[in-house]
């Protein structure tokens, strides 16, 4: 009976190690198991393929063969310091790091790292994912997105010359005119007071100020954002905004406020295009209330995905529902050139942030940038 009982037993041990052995050999990411001292004891077929070993060339070896430095300097230090502290490093969680196969390419994994005891024995199990493929696939999309955001930058950029070429005729039409206005008075009385042309001379500088803020606006849109990288203080960026719009929102009998949460992280960014950004977004608001009174307000905090949302309201009329207004050209302002929230767009995008609007009850609108902390 006893001789059954060890028999039964016997052949359960064998069939739940093929069973096992079959889950290793099929698995499609690599197992690997180490002992105490980081020697491999086991080394499924997934395993092989991704490294380029035999099982037989790295069983019993130390498993610091399949990393490149300094993973491979390190590796004895953290298990040492693993097991005098038992504080973790890669144990439980999911990390991305470099692995080397035989032939000595360092490649991206993922791996997750799971502990084991049996007694006075610890197993340390693997289990490693190849990210080479994705890390490509994720390399082209990259490339195929820049490429297909240049093709939309350089239809922009044809449609704003055509836009500028047009509106350069009338306003160059008209500086003539009043040019010759003011010649034909000068010629036919020189003594004729100074007064009588300031009215002609005030058009020309009007005209030749607004020809010059588009020329200005095509500019900053045409270029490409090439970012010079540096810690920003956000609240002291927006301070600075806010005080340059407070003349021009004071004539137009508007107030500006800022509020600024305790949390508000500093952010590696481009001081003077982020800048730039908030600027037209400042300026939009002020504008939209026409005519004053009404007030614009400026917020800055924490969002809990750990982003920075800086949200800027005004009391004004709010945008149609028929425009959008990040398309070059859509404005609802009469002297706008329909560039300013495209250029804020375009520089919120580079620093991998996000732009957008809400309208609000009963009227107004709030922009809203989220940019990464």
């Amino acid at each position: 009976m006893d001789d059954d009982r060890t028999s039964a037993a016997l052949r359960s041990l064998e069939l739940n190690e093929v069973r096992w052995q079959a889950i290793l050999d099929t698995a499609r990411d690599a197992i690997i198991c180490i002992d105490d001292a980081a020697s491999v004891t086991l080394f499924n077929r997934a395993a092989e393929a991704i490294f380029g070993y035999e099982a037989g060339e790295v069983l019993g070896r130390n498993v610091r063969m399949l990393m490149p430095e300094p993973y491979r300097e390190e590796h004895d230090g953290y298990l040492a310091a693993y097991r005098a502290t038992g504080e973790p490093k890669a144990i439980g969680r999911i990390r991305e790091v470099q692995a080397q196969r035989k032939s000595g390419e360092v490649f991206p994994i993922e791996l997750s790292v799971s502990e084991a005891r049996a007694g006075d024995q610890v197993i340390y199990s693997a289990i490693i994912r190849d990210m080479s493929d994705r890390r490509a696939l994720e390399v082209e999309l990259q490339t195929a997105r820049r490429l297909s955001e240049q093709r939309e930058r350089l239809a922009d950029i044809g449609a704003i010359t055509g836009r500028i070429v047009h509106d350069l005729g009338n306003p160059l039409a008209g500086l003539s005119m009043q040019a010759q206005l003011i010649h034909r008075r000068v010629s036919r009385n020189p003594e004729r007071p100074s007064r009588d042309l300031s009215a002609p001379a005030e058009r020309i500088v009007a005209e030749v100020r607004r020809l010059d803020g588009l020329i200005k606006d095509f500019l900053d849109f045409a270029r490409q954002q090439r970012l010079k990288l540096a810690t920003v203080a956000l609240p002291a960026l927006l301070e600075r905004v806010v005080e340059l719009w407070r003349p021009l929102a004071a004539a137009r009998s508007v107030t500006i406020a800022l509020e600024v949460a305790a949390d508000v992280p500093t952010l590696t960014a481009d001081h003077e295009e982020l800048q730039r950004a908030f600027d037209h977004l400042v300026k939009n608001a002020v504008e939209a209330i026409d005519p004053g009174p009404g007030h614009v307000d400026v917020a800055v905090g924490r969002r809990p995905d750990d982003r920075v949302r800086v949200a800027i309201s005004d009391t004004g009329v709010g945008v149609p529902e028929s425009v959008d207004v990040f398309r070059i050209f859509e404005t609802t302002k009469r002297d706008g050139s329909g560039l300013g929230l495209p250029i804020a767009k375009q520089i919120v995008a580079a620093h991998g942030g996000q732009i957008g609007f809400e309208r609000r009850e009963p009227t107004g609108t709030t922009f809203y940038v989220d940019l990464p902390a």
